[in-house]
């Protein structure tokens, strides 16, 4: 199920014109972690702020797939309940 549900996640981006974004919190904090790494030479750098945004961008990719599991749980149970508080 995971495959089908990244398939879903990377048509969305594919839609909305390729990379996932980073939300503004999320950038703000790689760019405070940047500054703190000045001492870097621009090569190392570079790689260390790829290596940010790599994993931003995969910790939303797996933000996207647990979030459309749960919802699809819940659609589940509400159908076997008959969508009502019981």
């Amino acid at each position: 199920m995971d495959g089908m549900i990244r398939g879903i996640y990377n048509s969305l981006l594919q839609k909305h014109g390729g990379k996932g974004s980073v939300p503004k919190g999320i950038e703000e904090e790689i760019l405070n972690l940047l500054k703190g790494m000045e001492k870097m030479d621009g090569q190392e750098l570079e790689e260390c702020r790829d290596s940010l945004y790599f994993i931003a961008y995969k910790a939303e990719e797996e933000g996207f797939v647990k979030g459309f599991q749960y919802a699809s749980w819940l659609f589940a149970e509400c159908m076997r309940n008959g969508f009502t508080d019981n």
